[in-house]
């Protein structure tokens, strides 16, 4: 069996679905070992592939993603498959669908946020993208998502058969652990100038995670507790206006920006220390960051909205995303409660087990499988 795998996301500052396809493909490298594996990637810049590199051999394309998009779109050329030297499956992990001579077809799609909401999205990706992505499901040959909650989505936006989709869910990666909580407080105080006790949030900071709301309620409790808040993450579309609203708030003196973290230890640290994680983002095709809190242990605080609920289960605190004065009063309850804390703290750790990487390769694996009888 030969099967080819969409690289291009292995970015130096990797996101949501470059970590998910790294680690996918990770876990599939250690269990299909009847299958050979090659990567195919694009863009002006090779890709950073990690513990992968010499695992997988990769071609890469050198020329602007977009610009391939559009080759594609108007020549039907260069078939992916034929250009990797014949595969039998090949893996779209980025939405896309590549042409193909003769390889079967599976397309990732974790979310459509973009779709149920076309204003959390760049208005150049959103249209174009959201018509050719209900052509590109109904043309693959099967569907992945990373919870049940896309998977419905998928029906009921892109009028796909549910017997087309499965549901991979993703997890944190083994190497990633928590760090007693003196070492952590040391490494952060050192490596960043950042001491206790601090709310945290991990991801892009866009309109999506709802950053406005995670500031609106942390300016409500700011006067009652002694926290900062720690924004990690890139700035990114549509957030020009982001450091006018921590200025308007007052919170200049309470909010550390600590950009992009690319190391899981940096990552670990941060949730380590952390009195609580706040995450109350409108939308989620999976969470990565509440399920990488729960195995540090540490309490979260997240949305209701989306694949939330399946990743934290009954270990967090639940929240609407759209009602400021009930985020903030949560936030008030946790932080004011240690008992209730411990008793998160210990609920987070058990969910956070009923991840893993070998699952999803597993899975994934099956998917390949079948398409090939």
């Amino acid at each position: 069996m030969r099967i080819g795998i969409d690289l291009s996301s292995l970015t130096s500052n990797r996101t949501g679905v470059g970590s998910f396809t790294y680690y996918m493909t990770k876990h599939l490298l250690a269990i299909a070992t009847d299958a050979t594996f090659s990567g195919f990637s694009s863009g002006l810049h090779p890709i950073v592939p990690g513990a992968l590199k010499g695992c997988i051999q990769n071609r890469h394309l050198k020329l602007p993603t977009r610009a391939l998009y559009k080759l594609w779109e108007w020549t039907g050329f260069p078939r992916v498959d034929a250009f990797l030297g014949g595969t039998d499956v090949f893996h779209a992990t980025n939405y896309y669908l590549p042409p193909v001579k003769s390889s079967r077809r599976v397309l990732t799609i974790y979310d459509l946020a973009f779709m149920k909401n076309p204003h959390w999205g760049s208005p150049k990706i959103v249209g174009p993208f959201s018509k050719a992505l209900r052509h590109f499901a109904h043309q693959a040959d099967a569907v992945i998502t990373c919870s049940k909650s896309s998977k419905l989505d998928i029906v009921d936006r892109l009028y796909i058969d549910p017997a087309k989709i499965t549901v991979t869910y993703g997890a944190v990666d083994d190497t990633f652990h928590p760090v007693s909580r003196p070492e952590a407080v040391d490494y952060l105080a050192r490596e960043h100038g950042i001491h206790l006790p601090f709310i945290l949030y991990v991801g892009t900071l866009e309109p999506r995670k709802n950053i406005d709301g995670v500031l609106d309620s942390f300016a409500q409790i700011k006067d009652d507790f002694p926290h900062s808040l720690v924004l990690t993450g890139q700035a990114g579309w549509n957030m020009e206006h982001l450091e006018d609203r921590i200025r308007d708030l007052g919170l200049v003196d309470r909010i550390h920006r600590v950009g992009y973290l690319p190391h899981h230890f940096d990552l670990a640290n941060f949730y380590s220390a952390a009195e609580l994680f706040f995450f109350p983002s409108f939308d989620e095709g999976f969470g990565l960051p509440v399920l990488e809190a729960m195995t540090c242990g540490c309490p979260v605080v997240c949305s209701g909205r989306g694949a939330l609920p399946e990743v934290a289960g009954d270990a967090a605190q639940q929240v609407n995303p759209d009602d400021v004065e009930t985020m903030a009063t949560t936030l008030r309850m946790v932080l004011m409660n240690e008992r209730l804390r411990g008793a998160m703290t210990q609920r987070g750790l058990v969910q956070a087990k009923q991840f893993t990487w070998a699952s999803c390769a597993e899975q994934t694996l099956s998917v390949y499988r079948g398409l090939l009888g």
